[in-house]
């Protein structure tokens, strides 16, 4: 078995491997490199792996000329080093002049809110290579230091740790499984004569079944989960105060988005709230979807221009002004269907407030529902409320946690009964003419809800104008016009054509999925026909284009979803919800008629905080019985291998000539007893395991005096009987070694 493997080992390709990433030193910096190019270029890691194989192969090569050479070694490194920085200061320069955007910032910034720039990973990918094998070959072979060699590994995944990604379990494994496998080659053992060398393929063997074994154990026993507060550890390693400043600074490239944004389960917090109810609060939206699953900032709803000064008054006022109208004309009532509820009166929409401490440290902008009517003062910094409801200082920061107080008025009141009944049956043939018509009729007894519902017009005509302007540039899709045309088929109203979809998605048993990785190509259509699966992004990316496909004017919106209450006093402010990086949420907000903007949330609810536990370590662990399979299949075959040998030697060898099978057998015994190819068939004799002479003699006279008497099958009778005498007697030798 031994031989056959050393002979295996001794291939010209696996000799080839061996020399070209053998070292151990080699190994752990490649799978240095290929983690770090896993976070920057994923879809292409393998082939930065296979180049980092021969550049490793290279500088260590040139590495080891250093380490030998006192005086020319430094000098030769130091020009390595000059070269190096140039070669990486040309894609620097490539890549700023594809993407305006310093390669500092764009190397310190999260990656989910970049854009892909291929100059500026080449360059990573040249720092990270030649940093990392500089380090790695120093403390391996010129400063045995194994703890810096821990420390170096963090370096590539302190990347993933900025951002809360998890990286892939294999890769884990395998990383993991390289640092041991340095820490073996490269420790220094004490002669000692309790101490056995192994040399060879049996040192290797033994290594690969330790780093094995440690690998299944690490994978596959079961995690602990420990819930602790890990802000601290997060906000470090994120460094929080840099991280918002750059996100500030790149805040003018980033007007696309795709579900990557979405990815993030970093606990950093963002902000405090003091509130009555969980919120939607809305920090950014996106007008136009692109047939490559992204959404494009384009109109005005979706920059932070054209300041409002006025108050937001509350949508109750809309639909109230509608009904008094109603009660006072009859006939404006018979017209537009509202002679039952003409003058019903709905209950009070109460203004309410909540209080928000941001937790970022440089930031202009604040996120607030939907509607929001004001946001007091603070200090000497005065806020203003843009067109899409998000406020911004007119000076440049906000004091770091700093309790600002907002007022707005909440979703849930479309969802009161005596609202929402109303809501249902509310189907003007043309809204506009309503909304001019009931202006007039309150004009001369209520000139403040006429003056509303003035406003209330023009920001309909808007929506609709918004409507007309996506539909036309949106991703066209004849299969989700036919699903919404479908959805909404039975319904008038707009409330109940935008409830009908946002059920939908639980009805049909879409699934939430934190960890499903969408197929390149998929879109909005795969997701409705197909897949079934997604996260917020999908649902949210759906929703709205269903909507603008039974024509109500819908736009998607990113920001944060409230859902982890907290309870404690910050800066003398009682809190109540606190908001974290991951959070951030994508969701619709759906122009309905007779109420205005409204925000819907058709993700389907699921166990995050559960699926955030388990997931990695269910990834971890089922490469961990992969890895026990291939494990358990190997050591099968090596307990099976010498009986499969000796069966197919056995059974070849009944089928030769006698002189033919005498050569076999005696070369076989040969190599069985680790003897020589000069040996002779007397020395082999020799051997004290006590087998009959006359195989010996059958196997001399046939190989030297070409005698034929004897046949075939009597040899390899013999030759049985003498493997079976080895085998006693070396299972009494092993016995007597016990008994001493």
């Amino acid at each position: 078995m031994w031989n056959t493997l050393q002979k295996l080992a001794q291939h010209p390709v696996l000799r080839f491997l061996k020399t070209l990433c053998g070292d151990p030193v080699q190994l752990y910096t490649i799978m240095l490199v290929t983690t770090a190019m896993e976070y920057y270029h994923s879809g292409m890691t393998w082939v930065y792996t296979i180049i980092c194989i021969f550049l490793t192969f290279v500088l260590s090569k040139f590495y080891d000329f250093v380490a030998k050479h006192r005086f020319i070694g430094p000098l030769a490194y130091l020009g390595f080093l000059v070269l190096g920085l140039y070669a990486v200061s040309i894609f620097v320069d490539i890549g700023y002049q594809d993407y305006p955007i310093y390669f500092l910032v764009w190397f310190l910034t999260p990656q989910s809110v970049m854009d892909f720039s291929l100059w500026y990973t080449i360059a990573i990918f040249l720092l990270m290579t030649g940093f990392l094998s500089s380090a790695v070959y120093y403390f391996g072979k010129v400063r045995y230091r194994m703890v810096m060699q821990f420390l170096i590994m963090l370096i590539p995944l302190s990347l993933y740790a900025k951002e809360g990604l998890q990286m892939d379990a294999l890769l884990v494994i395998i990383l993991l499984a390289s640092y041991f496998l340095l820490m073996i080659y490269c420790r220094q053992l004490r002669e000692s004569p309790d101490v056995r060398r192994l040399n060879g393929l049996h040192s290797n063997l033994s290594v690969a079944v330790y780093v094995t074994i440690f690998s299944i154990l690490a994978a596959v026993v079961p995690k602990p989960h420990i819930n602790a507060d890990r802000e601290f550890i997060e906000n470090a390693m994120g460094n929080s105060s840099l991280s918002d400043m750059l996100l500030e600074a790149i805040s003018v490239f980033t007007d696309t988005t795709d579900n990557s944004v979405m990815f993030s389960s970093s606990g950093k917090t963002l902000y405090y709230l003091n509130a009555t109810e969980s919120l939607h609060l809305r920090s950014q939206t996106y007008s136009y979807y692109t047939e490559d699953d992204t959404w494009h900032k384009e109109t005005a709803y979706d920059y932070p221009i054209g300041i409002h000064s006025e108050q937001a008054s509350p949508p109750r006022m809309l639909l109230q002004g509608l009904l008094d109208a109603a009660k006072l004309d009859a006939d404006f009532a018979a017209a537009h269907g509202l002679t039952n509820a003409a003058g019903t009166q709905l209950p009070e929409q109460r203004l309410q407030s909540f209080t928000l401490l941001s937790n970022i440290w440089y930031t202009t902008l604040l996120p607030s529902p939907v509607h929001t009517a004001a946001v007091k003062q603070v200090g000497s910094q005065p806020f203003s409320v843009t067109a899409q409801n998000v406020f911004a200082l007119e000076e440049d920061e906000l004091g770091y946690r700093v309790p600002v107080p907002m007022t707005y008025y909440s979703s849930d009141y479309a969802k009161f009964e005596a609202v929402s009944n109303i809501l249902r049956e509310f189907a003007p043939d043309d809204y506009s003419t309503m909304l001019a018509d009931a202006a007039a009729i309150l004009s001369e007894t209520d000139a403040a809800a006429a003056e509303y519902l003035l406003q209330a017009r023009e920001e309909y005509l808007d929506a609709q104008e918004y409507l007309a302007l996506t539909q036309e540039l949106d991703f066209q899709s004849d299969a989700v016009a036919a699903l919404a045309q479908e959805l909404t088929a039975p319904y008038d109203s707009d409330f109940e054509k935008a409830c009908a979809i946002e059920r939908y998605f639980s009805d049909a048993g879409f699934v939430y999925d934190l960890r499903y990785q969408k197929p390149e190509g998929d879109n909005v259509e795969e997701f409705l026909l197909t897949t079934h699966r997604g996260i917020c992004y999908e649902f949210a990316t759906a929703m709205v284009l269903l909507c603008r496909s039974a024509g109500l004017p819908a736009r998607y919106v990113e920001g944060f979803s409230m859902s982890e209450q907290y309870d404690g006093v910050i800066n003398n402010s009682q809190i109540t919800h606190v908001v974290r990086a991951r959070d951030a949420h994508g969701y619709p907000e759906v122009y309905i008629e007779g109420y205005g903007w409204l925000d819907f949330e058709p993700t389907v609810a699921a166990n995050e905080q559960i699926q955030e536990q388990t997931a990695e370590n269910y990834y971890v662990m089922l490469w961990g019985f992969v890895l026990l399979g291939l494990a358990l299949l190997a050591l099968l075959g090596y307990l099976l291998m010498p009986h499969l040998l000796e069966y197919r030697f056995r059974k070849n060898t009944a089928k030769l000539m006698p002189e033919q099978a005498a050569a076999a057998i005696f070369k076989r015994m040969r190599r069985i007893c680790g003897l020589p190819e000069s040996a002779t068939v007397m020395e082999l004799a020799a051997q004290p395991y006590g087998a009959p002479d006359v195989l010996f003699d059958r196997i001399d006279k046939l190989l030297y005096a070409q005698d034929s008497g004897a046949a075939t099958e009597e040899l390899m009778q013999a030759y049985v009987q003498w493997r079976q005498a080895k085998t006693a007697y070396e299972k009494e030798m092993r016995k007597k070694e016990k008994q001493k």
